[in-house]
């Protein structure tokens, strides 16, 4: 019974500890959008193609689209254009891009982001008059609203956007839980010396 304790113990111990470095040790984020082949260009997508007003749609351009940390030109037409804002316009080192744009609180229709930089890509983004619309928007867009997420930073020690991160108390519970199975485990030995 001790030595089935001690390993179950051992075991969530090392599980909870481990688990953050497994579960951050997936391909950054622009990794799906790679290029399967040296002739097959590098993917792009935009992920809302149709937003309310005051809402974001972010375009991801996979790596190797541009050159690392290349300041790609953004020019956007449409209805008060002038108005709308954008952020992330810097490839990063693998070339890859995650730009998030936000139509002007007064705008409506379609609006044409244009990329120009060692390659060039157009994006169309359809804006509807939905429940936010408001004389300003008031958001950075940087920040995604309440309820969605943007993609991972590419920071090599990152969990998925979860909504929630690792807790002391448990990382914790799994430290005081492989030390709970070494404990049992020579005091099991030792058991077996003195017999």
């Amino acid at each position: 019974m001790l030595k089935k304790l001690a390993v179950i113990s051992l075991t969530a111990g090392a599980l909870v500890l481990f688990a953050p470095a497994v579960a951050s040790a997936a391909p950054n984020e622009l990794a799906p959008f790679a290029a399967d082949s040296y002739t097959e260009p590098p993917k792009v997508t935009v992920d809302s193609p149709v937003v309310d007003t005051c809402e974001a749609s972010t375009v991801v351009f996979g790596s190797g689209y541009f050159e690392p940390r290349e300041n790609v030109a953004v020019g956007v037409s449409g209805l008060n254009a002038a108005n709308a804002s954008y952020s992330g316009n810097v490839a990063n080192t693998e070339g890859g891009m995650v730009l998030s744009f936000r139509p002007p609180a007064d705008g409506a229709g379609a609006y044409e982001l244009a990329f120009t930089a060692s390659r060039s890509y157009s994006a169309l983004i359809t804006v509807s008059e939905g429940h936010d619309a408001a004389v300003s928007c008031y958001h950075d867009p940087g920040v995604a609203p309440v309820g969605t997420e943007l993609p991972l930073t590419g920071g090599g020690l990152e969990l998925a956007l979860t909504g929630g991160g690792v807790s002391p108390w448990v990382l914790g519970g799994g430290a005081v839980a492989l030390a709970a199975g070494g404990v049992l485990i020579a005091a099991g030995a030792t058991r077996r010396k003195r017999a």
